[in-house]
C-alpha cells in the first residue's frame, strides 16, 4: 500500500513521547512490575506472555471500538497485543527484570505507530502483527519457552571464567 509523504512536526515527538511514557508506566507497573514474575513463577514464560497480552488486548477492544475500527483492524491489533507482550517479556527477562526497559519499549512501539507516517493514519495492524509474530517465533525458537531468557547456542565457555 502507497505511504503518504510524512508530515511530522519534529516537535510533537517530545510531546508523544511523554503523554506515551507516562501511559506506559502506568501500564508496565502492573503488567511487568506486579504479574509477569507470578505468572512467570506458575507457568512458564511464553504462557505468563500469552495470559498477559490475551488481558492487554480485551483491555484495549472498547477503546478500538470507540475508535470506530473495524472488527478485522481490532481482530489484528489484539493479536499484535499478544504477540507483543512476548517481546516484552522477553526484554524484561533480559534486562535483569528492568521494568523501565519494558516502560521504554512499549512508549516507544506506542510513539511509532501514532506518528507513522501521519500520526498513523496508514498503520496496519495485519501487517505489525504478522512482522511482531515472526521477530516473536524467532525469539521463541532461540531463547526458549520456559524462560525467553536462555538464548540456546551459548556455547558452554562462555558461562564460565577464565581464572
Amino acid at each position: 500500500q502507497p505511504l503518504p509523504e510524512p508530515h511530522i512536526p519534529f516537535g510533537a515527538i517530545p510531546i508523544f513521547f511523554l503523554i506515551f511514557f507516562i501511559s506506559a508506566t502506568g501500564e508496565e507497573m502492573g503488567w511487568s512490575g506486579y504479574i509477569t514474575d507470578p505468572l512467570q513463577d506458575r507457568w512458564s514464560a511464553l504462557t505468563a506472555s500469552i495470559i498477559i497480552g490475551a488481558v492487554w488486548a480485551i483491555w484495549h477492544i472498547l477503546p478500538y471500538i470507540q475508535a470506530h475500527h473495524t472488527p478485522i483492524w481490532v481482530i489484528w491489533q489484539c493479536g499484535f497485543t499478544v504477540v507483543t507482550r512476548i517481546l516484552i517479556v522477553w526484554l524484561y527477562n533480559n534486562t535483569g527484570k528492568s521494568v523501565f526497559a519494558t516502560i521504554l519499549f512499549h512508549a516507544m512501539v506506542n510513539v511509532s505507530w501514532a506518528l507513522f507516517p501521519n500520526y498513523g493514519s496508514s498503520y496496519n495492524p495485519f501487517i505489525t502483527c504478522i512482522i511482531t509474530a515472526v521477530t516473536a517465533g524467532i525469539i521463541i525458537f532461540l531463547w526458549g519457552t520456559k524462560t525467553l531468557a536462555q538464548y540456546r547456542y551459548t556455547r558452554v565457555s562462555d558461562h564460565t571464567s577464565n581464572n
